[in-house]
């Protein structure tokens, strides 16, 4: 179970790479995530990270 939601993760998280002092890296390692709730709001941060990078770069 564990290796699964690690693995949704990975496969959601921004790339640390095009972060600035602007725009940083909301949670990278997800390590603040612990409710159904607040994997929600994880995935939204994560798509709000992606959403800037792409209108600004």
């Amino acid at each position: 179970k564990e290796k699964e939601f690690f693995a949704r993760i990975k496969k959601n998280r921004v790339d640390p790479s095009v972060s600035s002092v602007g725009n940083p890296v909301p949670d990278f390692y997800g390590e603040k995530i612990s409710s159904v709730k607040g994997y929600r709001q994880w995935l939204k941060d994560q798509r709000a990270f992606n959403k800037k990078r792409v209108s600004f770069v």
